[in-house]
């Protein structure tokens, strides 16, 4: 098991040196062979490793027993852990969830507002098989048949390679003991019916299906990205200040077409999800450059006058931001994004909104973009692009609120004179 942790660590550049790596533990074989493998390995890769155990509220005594549990086993491997108690069904509940959803929102808040550096779930090849037949089964595009990503943003699953049979082994092989959650022994969830029911057919057909599965979705992941950084390319070649160039989209082949209306639209409404026959719709309304869509919350996509957009009752409507700019000696947080080093701008400042061509290179960002890229990147709602204040010198933009700082004007050790800017919504 260790080696195909080192495998997947070679694969997807799990682990940084220096880092702290906080482990997911929920008391199971696969959290606890887990931690047991990357307290082992921590010397040889570089990094020093904690735990986070979140009782749901979900199982009653048997919760508690599992919260008891993490913190005697990372008692007993010397390891730091973080443990909080949470009412996920009241959570559901008022936040009308459905109990699996309401557990995760709860588990990956805790997990990033406790973790420092990296957080490692035990996610197995197991689990990716399951994954992959449970997408399959209520139909899902290309994404859905990447499995689990070994590695996203701050998450990592570094036992990604190891089947359930590896890690079942592994705890033997140390003696380690682990508690059962009574859930998994019943099919009445989806997950279990596959996981007892259809894997094992799998597995007979081919007794790698699990390891099989890992390296299709690797593949599969590939190709998705290549197609996803294609439409992001493609969109940004499109986008104007008025919206998308319907004809544009239309001329795409469809599976970049309609990655392009699906990445569009998140950047307007990350808060909403749209169904594969909402983007077919909108790809429609493109391909004949006029129409209407209805769309979830209100929302609706619009192709006029050539330009594809998308718009609520609230679109029209733009906030107005306030700026103040104060001059002081005392820096209590270099890492701030409104701050300026005053002996380094050039000429007036100017405050003002957004102007064609504008571009910043970001404080500890390695590239230049312009701010119609990073409006968008940043997911910048739409109603407040254009009122969005920007301050520039005389040699370019020094800063734009709610993105950052130059950074050839952002502050340092060595400033002396601070310039501190205020926003407030009127």
């Amino acid at each position: 098991m260790l080696d195909l942790i080192l495998k997947a660590n070679d694969t997807f550049k799990l682990f940084k040196e220096g880092e702290t790596v906080t482990v997911a533990l929920s008391g199971g074989a696969d959290s606890v062979a887990l931690l047991h493998a990357l307290v082992s390995l921590k010397e040889k890769l570089g990094f020093t490793v904690n735990a986070a155990h979140l009782n749901h509220s979900i199982r009653g005594a048997e919760a508690d027993r599992d919260q008891e549990f993490a913190i005697d086993y990372c008692k007993s491997l010397g390891v730091e852990i973080f443990c909080e108690k949470h009412d996920v069904p009241k959570y559901a509940t008022d936040n009308h969830l459905s109990l699996e959803l309401a557990a995760r929102e709860v588990r990956y808040e805790f997990l990033n507002r406790v973790a420092t550096g990296k957080i490692a779930t035990a996610h197995t090849a197991s689990d990716n098989l399951e994954t992959l037949i449970f997408n399959l089964s209520r139909g899902t595009a290309l994404k859905g048949l990447c499995g689990i990503p070994p590695k996203r943003d701050n998450i990592i699953r570094p036992i990604i390679f190891c089947t359930r049979t590896d890690v079942e082994n592994y705890c033997k092989e140390h003696n380690l003991s682990f508690v059962t959650d009574s859930t998994n022994l019943c099919d009445d969830y989806s997950r279990n019916k596959i996981r007892h029911n259809i894997v094992p057919v799998l597995k007979e057909i081919n007794g790698s299906a699990e390891y099989s599965a890992v390296r299709s979705a690797q593949l599969l992941a590939e190709d998705n990205d290549y197609l996803e950084a294609t439409a992001n390319e493609a969109l940004f070649a499109l986008l104007t200040d008025n919206g998308v160039l319907a004809k544009g989209i239309a001329q795409l082949h469809t599976a970049i077409a309609k990655r392009v209306i699906k990445i569009y639209f998140a950047i307007c409404y990350p808060e909403i999800s749209l169904e594969n026959h909402h983007i077919n719709s909108i790809y429609a309304i493109c391909a004949d450059n006029g129409g209407k869509v209805n769309l979830p919350s209100c929302v609706f996509a619009e192709v006029k006058n050539g330009m594809l957009t998308f718009f609520d009752s609230q679109s029209a409507k733009t906030t107005k931001f306030s700026v103040v700019i104060k001059e002081t000696k005392i820096v209590n947080n270099l890492f701030s994004n409104d701050l300026l080093d005053c002996d380094k701008i050039v000429g007036k400042l100017t405050v003002r909104t957004r102007l064609e061509g504008d571009n910043i290179r970001l404080h500890n960002r390695g590239c230049t973009k312009t701010l119609k890229k990073l409006y968008c990147e940043c997911k910048i709602p739409l109603n407040i692009r254009e009122s969005l204040p920007v301050i520039a010198d005389e040699k370019g933009v020094v800063w734009v609120h709610n993105i950052g700082v130059a950074s050839r004007c952002a502050v340092s050790n060595a400033t002396k004179n601070v310039l501190k800017i205020e926003v407030n919504d009127r």
